[in-house]
């Protein structure tokens, strides 16, 4: 895997992943693979049942990208930020010189498919933020970890000379 050098002002955003919901896109497709069995076989597909279907279609797809796009996830050279909400926000910012620990949860499902959470953890657990589901959450939590490095560092010391000839 090629390493990137994070430059001052690079950013990452992320929202949650769309692998989450593929149990719900795997039950569309064997609905209308159900529908188009019961059509080809020769019988007659009831209205009531293919409107159904559709409903349950668009509806889907309406809660899964709704989910989606409430969560915003970024960090930039100062804090980790999360905005909820899509008609009504809610930013909550987090200083990089706070966090106290990162730490990446995943299951054996998003181990196979590359996503996760990662919390974040601030010095006192209440203030903790939780960026579940992401895509590559091991990239995320790496460039967290270059950010936080740049703003923990201190400068380093000027060389000194103590007794003794130069």
């Amino acid at each position: 895997m090629e390493e990137k050098e994070t430059s001052e002002d690079e950013m990452m955003k992320v929202r949650t992943s769309r692998k989450v919901y593929l149990p719900v896109y795997f039950m569309i497709i064997v609905l209308f693979a159900t529908i188009g069995y019961i059509y080809f076989s020769g019988k007659e597909v009831g209205e009531l049942a293919f409107r159904a279907v559709l409903i349950f279609t668009v509806g889907a797809f309406l809660f899964t990208e709704g989910y989606r796009f409430q969560n915003l996830y970024a960090i930039d050279n100062q804090s980790i930020i999360h905005v909820r909400g899509i008609l009504f926000k809610k930013t909550k910012r987090t200083d990089l010189t706070s966090v106290s620990d990162v730490e990446l949860i995943q299951n054996p499902w998003q181990i196979l498919l590359n996503y996760g959470n990662v919390e974040v953890s601030v010095f006192s657990k209440d203030n903790s933020t939780n960026v579940k589901n992401i895509n590559r959450p091991l990239e995320f939590m790496t460039f967290l970890q270059k950010k936080m490095a740049g703003k923990h560092a201190f400068p380093a010391p000027a060389a000194t000379h103590v007794g003794g000839k130069k």
